[in-house]
């Protein structure tokens, strides 16, 4: 029999949204709205479609393992140098790189909770300890706390902003007063995925401050409004050397060529990116709304979804949508629902009515 690491089974397996395919296996359901993962509703632009059908063509070779191109296209949309760019295919790839390169018995992570599951999974890969800090009544991340939760041993420190699953944000001010306060011997990463939905003017990003730092890294993905989520492409922006010293842990040839085709094109299309935000504005908007007039206890929300926690159980609400045709995502005592298209939307809430106050 095989030998495994004795902490293997301490690690939690991250668990996808239910697929649309499962549940319409398991419930006879033709019609399904999947509302569970985050994921845009609407398909690539375009011309990111024929892009990555052009890319197809070259797949019998490996892909540029350096991202070049790639790396050219993120640094002139974003201001900063290409020494300053690193990309992953997907955020994911940029934190568990991270956690491997900063971690090891003996250190430790410190990140909020609930947050983004990798926080921890890539933690406990790096035989680190994992610190998890509450949120904070408003379910938003606790600075100060995370501030006093650092100890000796803490090698890197989490901020999701906006937050994953609850979409609330801490301001620019607050993120900057934030990151000074750290001891530059901790790697900070600022968790930026759902940047792109933010409609509050008190955000402001780290992305283009974060290379003035030696220890800031801004993690950002493809995955979300670009729709490219199903070709895994994401990126860092910090000080080259943090850079350099991160990305040792990296396996080559991390992005795939249909993904750096995608991606590339996908950047030259900002005017859509724009729509979708406003879109994502009204829809949110109208979920939000929509369950506060129903009395649940709902957190604001700068991102493509919305939390809220049912009065009793959590997991009778998610099986009863599921039977009604709506895939939603059960974290904790909370629920996590992301913004579909107007129709989808509404569904939800007809949905939600149908199933009864859980």
């Amino acid at each position: 029999m095989p030998t495994y690491r004795p902490d293997l089974a301490s690690i939690p397996r991250y668990i996808p949204g239910k697929p649309i395919e499962e549940v319409a296996r398991e419930l006879g359901i033709e019609s399904i709205d999947k509302l569970a993962s985050n994921e845009c509703p609407t398909e690539p632009f375009p011309e990111v479609i024929e892009a990555i059908a052009a890319a197809g063509a070259t797949v019998n070779r490996y892909p540029d393992s350096g991202q070049y191109e790639l790396t050219k296209e993120i640094a002139s949309h974003h201001g900063v140098d290409p020494s300053s760019v690193w990309v992953g295919a997907g955020s994911s790839d940029i934190l568990r790189c991270a956690a491997l390169s900063v971690g090891g018995p003996g250190t430790s992570a410190v990140f909020s909770h609930p947050s983004f599951v990798m926080y921890r999974i890539a933690t406990l890969v790096a035989h680190a300890e994992p610190i998890a800090v509450p949120l904070d009544d408003h379910f938003g991340h606790d600075l100060d706390a995370m501030l006093g939760a650092i100890r000796d041993d803490t090698t890197i420190l989490y901020v999701c902003n906006p937050n994953n699953p609850t979409g609330g944000i801490r301001s620019g001010a607050d993120v900057r007063e934030f990151v000074d306060a750290v001891d530059d011997r901790i790697t900070v990463i600022i968790d930026e995925a759902y940047s792109e939905y933010v409609t509050d003017p008190d955000h402001e990003s780290m992305l283009t401050r974060a290379p003035t730092y030696p220890n800031v890294l801004v993690a950002r993905t493809f995955s979300k409004i670009y729709g490219l989520a199903g070709l895994r492409v994401g990126y860092g922006i910090g000080h080259p050397d943090l850079i350099g010293e991160l990305r040792t842990t990296q396996p080559p040839f991390a992005v795939t060529a249909p993904g750096q085709a995608a991606a590339i094109e996908a950047l030259k299309h900002q005017d859509q990116v724009t729509e979708r935000s406003m879109l994502n504005a009204e829809g949110r908007v109208l979920l939000l709304k929509g369950l506060g007039d129903r009395g649940y206890r709902v957190a604001a929300s700068e991102a493509n979804f919305v939390y809220f926690v049912p009065e009793d159980d959590a997991s009778g609400l998610f099986d009863g949508l599921l039977r009604e045709g709506v895939i939603i995502r059960v974290l904790g005592e909370g629920v996590r629902v992301t913004v579909g298209t107007e129709s989808e939307n509404r569904h939800f809430l007809e949905a939600l009515d149908t199933v009864g106050r859980v």
